[in-house]
């Protein structure tokens, strides 16, 4: 009886807090939390290395932030950000066909924060990007977020509506800096996708107007933190009706929260479980058996191997993690400016495996999910 109280209490005590600030008394809070209401980056007491604090136009002029938003419409994926190392700011938005295994894309880059409006934060802010080719905005309020999208293949037009339970975490990150994220399923789609009549997409040449409907899911990633100058990272995302009709979400990744957290959680029609970390294993693209007979003037491209993601169960935990993930599509984008450089590659492909939470086993069976291998230099 004892056990039993001593278990109930404790899975009470452990549910992550909610905080009215990220930071307190000048640092952060570190750790996973339910929500933060006020993610307050600018109070941050930040030191050079002589102790000399930092004037608050250098602590905005040091903070990235970054947004990543996914909305799925069958057989229809697209997927845009928008990221500002300060130095420079980039947007994309790529839209990827099931049944076709088609992709599109349009980017765009420009220096500083250029025709850039940063407000806020992701619960009550305002993020915009305008650009000849590419324009978004981006509006977040605690019950909902908006994207408005043009460019020269697509337009959109959708409002997310949020569900309770965020992944919510902010870890420390080198000696001085943290890195703070939050990841949530959206669902409640509405608005549309319009296919320009110039898109490889627009059927015989003509404009299409797509309304989201009650299928229609999407996710959200929000960054912002003052990370190491060198980073990478690998991220893991899928968002998909399981066989027996459940709402199934993940996120998984290596590489950014350094110590103390992971940023790893799944979602089952909305009800968040908390995963331990895992391990990416991406073997180098290898040329197949006809492209090693080929000859030297031959220019086919390698083929992608088959990744591999994984917990590495040391009896502690009841959860189990084995996955491969077989890259189909990619989005890649390189940039080298000497002190600012960035190697991006993001997948579109199949995710084949088991997750064990406990008793229950989610079995996934060629899921189409994303995949990402991320390296910056800022």
């Amino acid at each position: 009886m004892m056990n039993q109280h001593y278990s109930e209490q404790t899975a009470k005590d452990s549910k992550p807090a909610v905080l009215e600030q990220l930071i307190q008394n000048g640092q952060p809070v570190f750790g996973v939390f339910s929500h933060v209401k006020n993610i307050n980056y600018l109070d941050y007491h930040s030191h050079l290395i002589s102790q000399k604090s930092l004037p608050t136009w250098r602590k905005a002029l040091k903070a990235n932030q970054f947004c990543f938003i996914q909305i799925i419409e069958p057989p229809y994926r697209i997927c845009l950000a928008l990221a500002t190392i300060k130095l420079a700011t980039s947007a994309f938005v790529y839209i990827y066909n099931e049944d076709t295994e088609q992709l599109e894309v349009c980017e765009a880059l420009q220096p500083l924060t250029l025709q850039t409006q940063l407000e806020g934060d992701c619960y009550q802010g305002r993020m915009a990007f305008t650009h000849a080719k590419l324009s978004m905005t981006l509006s977040f309020t605690p019950s909902q977020v908006s994207v408005l999208l043009d460019s020269h293949c697509i337009g959109v037009k959708a409002a997310l509506v949020r569900q309770a339970q965020p992944l919510v975490v902010c870890t420390p990150t080198g000696r001085r800096g943290w890195t703070f994220t939050q990841k949530e399923p959206l669902t409640a789609v509405s608005g549309h996708l319009f296919i320009k009549d110039h898109s490889k997409f627009a059927v015989e040449a003509q404009a299409q107007h797509i309304d989201f409907t009650a299928s229609s899911v999407a996710n959200l990633d929000w960054t912002l933190g003052y990370m190491r100058h060198e980073t990478n990272w690998f991220w893991a995302c899928i968002n998909h009706y399981l066989a027996d009709g459940r709402h199934f979400v993940l996120n998984l990744a290596m590489g950014v929260n350094e110590t103390g957290a992971s940023e790893n959680a799944c979602w089952l029609d909305g009800q968040i479980s908390y995963l331990p970390p895992v391990m990416f294993v991406r073997d180098e693209c290898k040329p197949s058996v006809g492209q090693q007979a080929a000859s030297a003037q031959t220019t086919e491209t390698s083929t992608p191997k088959p990744w591999r993601i994984y917990h590495q169960n040391l009896g502690w935990s009841t959860v189990h993690i084995n996955l491969t993930f077989t890259p189909i599509r990619a989005y890649k984008k390189t940039d080298n400016f000497g002190v600012v450089a960035s190697i991006f590659e993001q997948w579109i492909g199949f995710y084949s495996g088991e997750i064990h939470l406990g008793e229950r086993v989610i079995t996934l069976d060629k899921v189409l999910g994303l995949a990402e291998d991320h390296f910056a230099k800022w």
